[in-house]
């Protein structure tokens, strides 16, 4: 009797160790498993709650996958097994909307039997005929569209990538699945925070300028960090954008610095978008519409 009673301490006390020690191991497996949205038939966004929480945009299809970025390399493995369950086949190819390792870092998982695209290969892939010249689609009506972006067939549809780089990055990417009517901005559109353009906000404003004219109403956007856009969310982006843009500018007419402009908290009413992502906050945005703006 008193063994049992000992052994019963034994197990309660092994049972406490468990809890104590493996949950939160448990609750961290838990915390890197795929949030996954679908955008089309074969068109999806899988998200990791994982620092960043870095977008990635996946086509499943007849002809296996392609991702458009990798994420993390903390995730990489569970992004592979992931996507491999929406579809049997290999990942055929990985596009890197621009080279930051939150965006790049799976590519060392992903990548390792793909063909890898990103804006410093386009030349390449265009001479191994991976992917081809465009033809004018993206002109708009107006013909304030992009001049330069290449083809690439597959999934039954055709995939734009339109490089516009110097803005974000000296790479960036913008990938239209034209069929089904997504566009991955990578981080050019980071739709809960302002834009991490540092002092190419005239530039930045271009681009929105020429989605806006050229992709059809109907479009949604991933961007590279925060929720997905429709066309009227860009639009409506793009308008806070110009508000604060005018407030700063209006400040700076009245010779303001920098430093007044953070002090007086000039932008306190679009606070909200600096909680997302908060190095991209409104002092940052400050400097960036006051250094884009000045002129000596």
């Amino acid at each position: 009797m008193i063994i049992c009673k000992k052994l019963i301490v034994l197990v309660i006390i092994l049972l406490v160790l468990f809890f104590v020690f493996l949950t939160p191991v448990f609750a961290q497996e838990s915390a890197e498993k795929a949030k996954v949205v679908q955008l089309s038939s074969q068109i999806y966004r899988i998200t990791f709650p994982y620092q960043l929480q870095t977008n990635i945009g996946v086509s499943a299809g007849n002809d296996g996958l392609l991702l458009v970025d990798s994420g993390f390399k903390e995730t990489a493995m569970e992004l592979k097994a992931t996507v491999q369950g929406l579809c049997k086949g290999n990942i055929k190819y990985v596009i890197n909307t621009h080279l930051h390792g939150d965006h790049v870092g799976g590519n060392v998982v992903c990548a390792k039997s793909a063909t890898l695209i990103d804006g410093h290969n386009l030349d390449q892939c265009m001479s191994y005929g991976v992917i081809f010249p465009g033809n004018g689609e993206l002109k708009g009506e107006s013909g304030n569209g992009f001049d330069t972006y290449y083809s690439l067939n597959f999934n039954g549809e055709k995939i734009q990538i339109i490089p516009y780089p110097g803005v974000h990055s000296d790479a960036d990417l913008i990938v239209y699945f034209s069929s089904s009517g997504v566009a991955h901005m990578g981080d050019l559109l980071l739709t809960q925070s302002f834009p991490a353009v540092g002092s190419k906000v005239k530039e930045y404003l271009e681009i929105l300028n020429k989605v806006i004219a050229v992709f059809p109403k109907e479009t949604k956007f991933i961007g590279g960090h925060g929720r997905d856009f429709t066309l009227d969310d860009v639009k409506q982006y793009r308008q806070m954008l110009l508000a604060t843009i005018e407030k700063v500018r209006a400040e700076m007419e009245n010779g303001k610095t920098i430093e007044d402009l953070k002090k007086s908290n000039v932008l306190e009413e679009w606070e909200s978008w600096g909680e997302f992502l908060s190095f991209l906050n409104t002092d940052y945005w400050i400097e960036s519409i006051y250094n884009s703006y000045h002129t000596s």
